[in-house]
């Protein structure tokens, strides 16, 4: 009897050890600073960053419900990180990594932990002011080597001006004789007769250099008139945007690493390739740009933060959402925790009774409307 107890007793400490056992299993996770799904002072040691956020909060959740622990490994990049556990170098990877086709060749990816589609970042005042506009051009034109050759064309047309009206032969002077007082009379002429047709009743040569000096102006005002004109024109279309449609002939930004710059360049959009998000929030908020494409939910955090550090609407997002995606965890080709996670998350997206899911209450929480 005491024999069997004996035997009982160890295969029950050796179940409880094996279980023990288990619960302890820690595995690697990597992970890739990615607001609002992964955030971390990237300043401070590893050992001593404490990450947070939507994908963070997840697979903590996905941790308990399985019974393991983890280790976080840090990257820069999601290739970096899909070669990472394409080589088994992470038991997993988890950020906002979008599952492609190309990426499906090198790693295995779980069901959809989120589901999403790009959006359009643009800058929020993109009605262009016609004043602003038109100032800004004449600022471009009128540099001060333009101001110095128009200065001395008024002075050359007012003495040739005011030298043709004393030889003229019927007596009557537009101008006083002094030279001190009929060139400041002159060079009035000179200023007003370069944007109107205002000139004394003259005849003769006086009414060819008055006719001359009107068609210079003329001239010089069409050609800064077509010039705003374009301007206010080139502004318009492209603040013009509404969607994906639109971006055919805007430079758009979109970071260089991720795949939304591989589907707009397939649409033939020219890109303007970025290091990451917070260089291209920037170029849309200098105009530098006239679009960013990117994940919706991540644009519109960096957009809400953006616009809270300027304590101004900088930028905007438009609503218009396209090329439906989805993100993914990805693991080692044939890892035995895929099937583990997928059932967990399974279990994370199913309602707690009357109250949401772990994954909605995480989505309220990281992703507001």
């Amino acid at each position: 009897m005491r024999l069997v107890q004996r035997v009982l007793g160890f295969c029950l400490l050796w179940v409880l050890a094996a279980g023990s056992v288990q619960a302890e299993e820690t595995l690697t996770v990597g992970v890739r600073p990615s607001e609002p799904w992964v955030m971390y002072d990237a300043s401070l040691p590893p050992e001593q960053r404490q990450p947070r956020g939507f994908s963070i909060d997840l697979w903590n959740a996905l941790a308990k419900e399985m019974g393991v622990k983890t280790e976080w490994v840090y990257f820069d990049t999601v290739p970096d990180l899909i070669k990472a556990a394409q080589e088994s170098r992470v038991d997993a990877g988890i950020s906002a990594i979008t599952v492609t086709s190309e990426r499906e060749e090198k790693v295995d990816f779980s069901n959809s932990m989120y589901e999403l589609g790009l959006q359009i970042m643009v800058p929020a005042d993109a009605s262009p002011n016609p004043w602003l506009v038109a100032l800004g051009e004449i600022g471009k034109l009128f540099t001060w080597q333009v101001g110095l050759v128009l200065l001395v064309l008024v002075g050359i047309f007012a003495h040739v001006r005011w030298w043709v009206d004393r030889r003229s032969s019927d007596g009557d002077a537009s101008f006083p004789a002094e030279y001190r007082q009929g060139m400041g009379e002159a060079a009035w002429w000179a200023l007003t007769m370069f944007i109107t047709w205002d000139t004394p009743p003259r005849r003769g040569l006086a009414r060819v250099v008055d006719l001359f000096w009107f068609l210079m102006g003329f001239l010089c005002l069409g050609i800064l008139s077509s010039v705003i004109t374009a301007a206010l024109t080139e502004q318009n279309l492209n603040s013009n945007i509404k969607g994906v449609r639109d971006l055919l002939d805007k430079r758009v930004a979109a970071v260089a690493t991720d795949a939304p710059k591989d589907y707009l360049t397939k649409l033939g959009i020219t890109v303007v390739p970025v290091k990451d998000l917070a260089e291209g929030v920037q170029k849309v908020a200098s105009k530098q740009v006239d679009a960013l494409v990117h994940d919706g939910p991540r644009l519109v955090y960096l957009a809400g933060q953006h616009n809270k550090n300027e304590k101004a609407a900088k930028v905007n997002v438009l609503p218009a959402s396209f090329n439906p995606q989805i993100y993914g965890i990805a693991f080692p080709t044939n890892s035995p925790w895929v099937e583990p996670v997928n059932h967990a998350l399974m279990k994370l997206r199913e309602a707690q009774g009357m109250n949401d899911s772990v994954h909605e209450s995480l989505r309220k929480q990281w992703i507001p409307n």
